[in-house]
C-alpha cells in the first residue's frame, strides 16, 4: 500500500487515496484525473496581470497597451506608430476604460491603479480557439488608433490647390477656424474666395487645447510653411470666432514686425470673451460619451486624446489669456475689419419669458429662491449671447468690439451662418458676409506691397 502519494496536475498537488497501489495506474488515472479537472475548473485558470504605466499627465499610451498585451499573449502584431494617449482620471478616464473594455472584449478586465493601468488577461487568451478573435481585436484597436491619429495629424497649416506662392495675380487668404470646428467650417466660403481669384491656405488645430499652445502652433506652422515654399508676399488673415484670437495673437505678437499680413478680417471674434464657453466641457463630454457608447472607436479615440477643455477657459471674459492679449497694442501696419451677427437663438419675447420665470422663482423665500438669484447672475450674460439683437447665439455684439479697431459691421446672421449659407439653404448657397470680405480683401491687398524678403522670420 502506498500512503498519501502526491500527484501534481498543472502545478497543483492532489493525493491518492490511502488504499491506492502502484500496480493500479489505470485505476488511479481514472479516479484522479476527473477530480483534478473539476478542481481546476472550480479554481479557474490563473489570469495574467499586464501593467502599462501612466505618464506624468495622467494618461496612457495606446501603443504601449497594444504592445504589452500582444507580448503577454504571444501575438505577433505591429503596435500603432501613433503617439496617442487616453486619460485615466475623472469622467474622461471612465470613458477611456469603457472604450478599452469594449475594444478588448469581455474576457479582459481593465482597472486603473496608482501609476498604472492593469489588464487581467485569462491564461489561455490568444491560444487555441481564441487566437484569431484576440488577434483581430488587437489589430483593430491598432488600426483605429492610427486612423484617429491621422485625423489629428491634419492639424497643420496647409495649402489648397488654388494657392500659388509669390503670384501677385492670386493673393492668398489664410483661414483660421474656431471652437468645435475645423477648416471644413469654411466649406461654403472657400469656393467663393477661389472664384474671386484668391488662393486659400487653411490652419487646423486641436480646438480644445490651451490657446497659448494654439497660438504658438500657428506661429510655428506659418513660419515653416512660408519658408518651405519661399513665400515673400504678404497674406490676408481671416478668422472666425476663437480663430480670431489666434490670428490676433500672431500679428500683435511675434509677427508684428514681419510685414507678412496685409489684412485682418475678424468674423464674430471673441475679443471680450463668451460666457457660453462655460458649457463647452459639458458639450465635449456629451460628444465623448456618445462616441464611446455608440462604439465609434476612431472618433472616441480622437476626442479622448484631445485632452482638456483649456480653450473654453481661455475664452471666458476676464481670463488671463484674454487679459494678456487685449493689453497688447494693435498692429498699426495691418488694417482691422470686424463683422458681428445679431441673430441669436432666442427671440426677444422668448428671452423675456425666461427672465420672468427666473424672477418668479427668485422671489421665493428660502434657499431655493437664493439659489435662483445666484444662478441668474450666470444665466443673464448667456442670454445676452443667445438673444436676437444682442448676440449671434454664441458671442454678444459688444464682445466683438476691440479697442483701437473699427466698430463691427452688423449683419443679420447667427454665429455659424456668418461663414456659411443659411442652415436650410440648398448647397452651396450664399454667404451673407462675402460682399464685405471681398471688398476689404481687394482694398487692403492693393494698398500693400510684397513682404520684404530680407526681413527675418518672426521667432518667439
Amino acid at each position: 500500500m502506498l500512503e498519501n502519494e502526491e500527484v501534481v496536475v498543472d502545478g497543483r498537488s492532489l493525493r491518492t487515496p490511502w488504499n491506492m497501489k502502484r500496480s493500479e495506474p489505470r485505476i488511479a488515472a481514472v479516479w484522479v484525473l476527473p477530480w483534478a479537472w473539476i478542481l481546476l475548473a472550480m479554481m479557474g485558470a490563473a489570469d495574467r496581470r499586464v501593467e502599462v504605466p501612466i505618464d506624468a499627465q495622467g494618461r496612457v499610451a495606446v501603443s504601449r497597451i497594444v504592445a504589452s498585451l500582444a507580448d503577454a499573449t504571444g501575438v505577433q502584431i505591429k503596435p500603432p506608430d501613433a503617439d496617442l494617449t487616453l486619460p485615466v482620471r475623472g469622467l474622461s478616464g471612465s470613458l477611456g476604460r469603457s472604450l478599452l473594455s469594449d475594444s478588448l472584449g469581455k474576457d479582459v478586465e481593465v482597472e486603473f491603479e496608482e501609476g498604472t493601468v492593469v489588464f487581467q488577461v485569462p491564461d489561455g487568451l490568444g491560444r487555441g480557439a481564441s487566437a484569431v478573435s484576440w488577434r483581430g481585436r488587437l489589430e483593430e484597436l491598432s488600426a483605429k488608433t492610427e486612423e484617429a491619429a491621422s485625423s489629428r495629424a491634419r492639424h497643420v497649416l496647409q495649402a489648397r490647390p488654388s494657392y500659388r506662392p509669390n503670384d501677385p495675380s492670386r493673393p492668398t487668404v489664410c483661414l483660421v477656424h474656431g471652437l468645435n470646428s475645423s477648416s471644413g467650417g469654411f466649406a461654403f466660403m472657400i469656393p467663393l474666395l477661389e472664384e474671386a481669384g484668391y488662393g486659400v491656405v487653411t490652419f487646423d488645430y486641436p480646438f480644445n487645447q490651451r490657446l497659448d499652445d494654439s497660438c504658438e502652433q500657428f506661429r510655428s506652422d506659418w513660419v515653416a510653411f512660408r519658408e518651405r515654399v519661399g513665400e515673400r508676399r504678404s497674406w490676408s488673415l481671416l478668422g472666425h470666432s476663437m480663430g480670431c484670437l489666434v490670428a490676433r495673437a500672431y500679428i500683435e505678437g511675434p509677427g508684428k514686425e514681419a510685414g507678412d499680413v496685409d489684412s485682418l478680417i475678424l468674423i464674430a471674434p471673441v475679443n471680450g470673451g463668451a460666457h457660453i464657453a462655460r458649457l463647452q466641457p459639458v458639450l465635449q463630454m456629451i460628444g465623448r460619451f456618445t462616441a464611446v457608447r455608440g462604439r465609434k472607436t476612431t472618433r472616441a479615440l480622437s476626442q479622448l486624446a484631445d485632452g482638456s477643455e483649456g480653450a473654453a477657459d481661455d475664452m471666458l471674459p476676464g481670463s488671463p489669456f484674454l487679459t494678456r492679449l487685449n493689453r497688447r497694442p494693435r498692429n498699426e501696419a495691418v488694417p482691422y475689419h470686424i463683422i458681428a451677427g445679431n441673430i441669436g437663438l432666442l427671440t426677444i419675447d422668448g428671452r423675456k419669458q425666461i427672465e420672468d420665470q427666473l424672477d418668479l422663482m427668485g422671489r421665493n423665500s428660502g434657499p431655493f429662491g437664493f439659489l435662483t438669484q445666484l444662478a441668474s447672475t450666470e444665466v443673464l450674460p448667456i442670454l445676452d449671447e443667445l438673444t436676437d439683437g444682442t448676440g449671434d447665439g454664441a458671442v454678444t455684439v459688444e464682445a466683438t468690439r476691440l479697442k483701437g479697431a473699427p466698430d463691427p459691421v452688423l449683419v443679420a446672421a447667427n454665429h455659424a451662418e456668418l461663414i456659411r449659407a443659411p442652415i436650410l439653404f440648398s448647397d452651396p448657397g450664399p454667404v451673407v458676409t462675402m460682399p464685405w470680405i471681398l471688398s476689404w480683401l481687394k482694398e487692403d491687398h492693393a494698398a500693400r506691397p510684397a513682404a520684404n524678403p530680407e526681413r527675418p522670420a518672426p521667432r518667439d
